[in-house]
């Protein structure tokens, strides 16, 4: 876990600090900040998993990213829980949102979910859900773990605060916190509830994104 911990933040926030150091006037060039997930985060997770259990390790997260055989129940709950949540706040809280399909117009929902799901499949639900969460339960309870692994998904967000035109420049830090916490709970609850999927995980993670984009139930106000 130090290891993976270690790498999981410096590799991303390498990727990272070159934007900030472009924004800054310090250099006149930065890597794209998708490589942060698309290669950076993944580098961390397979190579901590080959360093520290060898191939069975990698063999294992392998096997739990293409574990589709799940109750469905927790598909259900996977793609549906969200947008649900979403609905009943927008309602609750606005009436309606003025913001929906401002940030990612309707045209653009499907193909914006399938691209999400495959880069959280790749990249995010592999690294916290598919090798920290397990490790961190061998000595918490998995609600701890969950709690403790939402803080740190959501430090691990920090860079991005500062990045002109991230959605996290558009949400107060406490809010983010909050909800990465209450996020990683339920993830974890459907990932243990899947035997373990990071398919499934990854799933909601995809579906949770692009409602919070579509209908800036996070951002209207």
């Amino acid at each position: 876990l130090p290891l993976f911990f270690a790498t999981a933040f410096l590799l991303p926030w390498a990727v990272w600090a070159t934007t900030l150091a472009e924004q800054a006037g310090w250099i006149e060039w930065h890597l794209p900040a998708s490589l942060a997930f698309w290669i950076a985060l993944p580098l961390a997770t397979f190579g901590t998993a080959a360093l520290t259990g060898g191939w069975a390790a990698v063999k294992d997260l392998l096997l739990r990213m293409a574990r589709y055989r799940v109750r469905p129940l927790w598909w259900t709950v996977a793609v549906m829980a969200t947008p649900v949540t979403a609905g009943v706040a927008l309602v609750v809280g606005y009436g309606t949102s003025p913001s929906i399909g401002v940030a990612l117009p309707t045209s653009a929902l499907i193909g914006t979910l399938l691209l999400d799901v495959w880069m959280f499949l790749l990249s995010e639900e592999p690294a916290w859900r598919g090798f920290a969460l397990p490790r961190m339960e061998q000595r918490l309870s998995p609600l701890a773990a969950s709690v403790a692994l939402g803080v740190v998904w959501a430090i691990w967000h920090a860079p991005l605060f500062l990045m002109a035109g991230s959605f996290q420049a558009s949400v107060p830090p406490l809010g983010f916190l909050l909800s990465t916490v209450a996020t990683s709970v339920t993830i974890g609850l459907i990932y243990h509830r899947a035997r373990g999927s990071v398919l499934v995980a990854a799933v909601f993670h995809g579906v949770t994104d692009v409602t919070i984009a579509w209908t800036g139930v996070m951002t209207s106000g």
